[in-house]
């Protein structure tokens, strides 16, 4: 039984045990657990406030928690006071507030904690997007490429876990996409284990493996991106990921219109998951109210009366007022 005990710990790169956090004599972080294996990617997301920060901030060995357990590679994370330093050997962590030295050429960071060869240390370089950036000096550089080469002067050392809280705030449009690219790169090509903080929830379905979902410090729900996104717990965690329409009844009329068989009190349809329709079989005839453009897609809210749902199509000339017919695509 031991045995088996031991060869469950050492899938896991991370475990986090029930760790809580209190400020001001409140709870900002509720008792928390998770494991997380090599090489996977996992996001915490949440509104502001949610304790997303707080709790990567443990986990990087920069606070202690006031309860619980944070191990890695089954050896226990301290904190300071018990340590002298904040962080972890193997633990690299990205702050939101993550500063240069002025004066120094970026070669010059770069080098100062390299343990990589001339050829691993060119090969991460082109994968930040860095490559070009040698020669300048600090206040020469924009936010994104701040931001590209942080991670790399993180990546140099040769971490384990790479923990980044927010890394695209402060950032334009252009130098997220550029970021974004980069952390999916950093995961595809440098194996390395990750965990993202982030406010825009959106951003981490396509990158994550694994989300976590947090709410006022406690963890509403733990899932694959498919999973949080088509069965959330609650409207919380609808909300943080787009549009919804929400029924509730285990016996809604929308359900038996739509032939579905869910025995949940409660169901959330995606815009996406709907489609408008000239036939009336297994369909609801509604009234558009609204009618938003959006470029790809127009985002068309239709009622009949007591229901609102929201509508995804690509149908031009769709006009408020008109009669049209809902259904469920599967």
């Amino acid at each position: 039984m031991e045995q088996a005990s031991i060869h469950q710990h050492t899938e896991h790169l991370l475990r986090v045990e029930a760790v809580s956090k209190s400020q001001a004599g409140n709870l900002i972080v509720h008792p928390t657990s998770f494991q997380l294996s090599p090489r996977k990617k996992l996001a915490i997301v949440g509104e502001t406030g949610s304790g997303k920060s707080t709790l990567l901030r443990m986990i990087a060995g920069h606070i202690a928690p006031d309860s619980g357990s944070i191990f890695f590679k089954n050896k226990r994370v301290w904190s300071p006071p018990v340590t002298l330093l904040p962080g972890h050997p193997g633990i690299a962590y990205l702050s939101q507030d993550f500063e240069h030295r002025n004066n120094y050429k970026v070669h010059e960071l770069l080098n100062y904690k390299n343990l990589l060869s001339p050829e691993s240390a060119a090969q991460l370089y082109h994968v930040c997007r860095v490559e070009n950036l040698m020669n300048r000096k600090n206040d020469e550089l924009s936010g994104g490429e701040r931001q590209r080469i942080a991670l790399a002067k993180l990546l140099v050392s040769v971490p384990e876990l790479l923990l980044l809280d927010e890394p695209f705030s402060n950032l334009d449009l252009p130098q997220k996409k550029n970021i974004n690219a980069v952390l999916h790169a950093i995961s595809s090509q440098l194996k390395i284990t990750c965990i993202m903080v982030s406010h825009d929830p959106v951003d981490t379905l396509s990158w994550a493996d694994e989300i976590m979902v947090l709410k006022n410090g406690r963890l509403i729900q733990h899932d694959s991106p498919p999973h949080i996104y088509q069965q959330p717990a609650d409207e919380y965690v609808a909300g943080l990921f787009g549009a919804y329409s929400f029924l509730k009844g285990v016996y809604h009329p929308f359900k038996t219109k739509w032939g579905l068989k869910s025995q949940q009190a409660f169901l959330f349809v995606r815009p996406e998951q709907l489609i408008l329709t000239t036939s009336h079989e297994n369909a609801v005839d509604c009234v558009v109210t609204q009618v938003l453009f959006c470029g790809a897609y127009w985002s068309v809210t239709v009622s009949n009366g007591e229901q609102s749902l929201i509508v995804y199509t690509d149908i031009p000339g769709i006009q408020k007022g008109d009669l049209v017919w809902v259904a469920y695509k599967n």
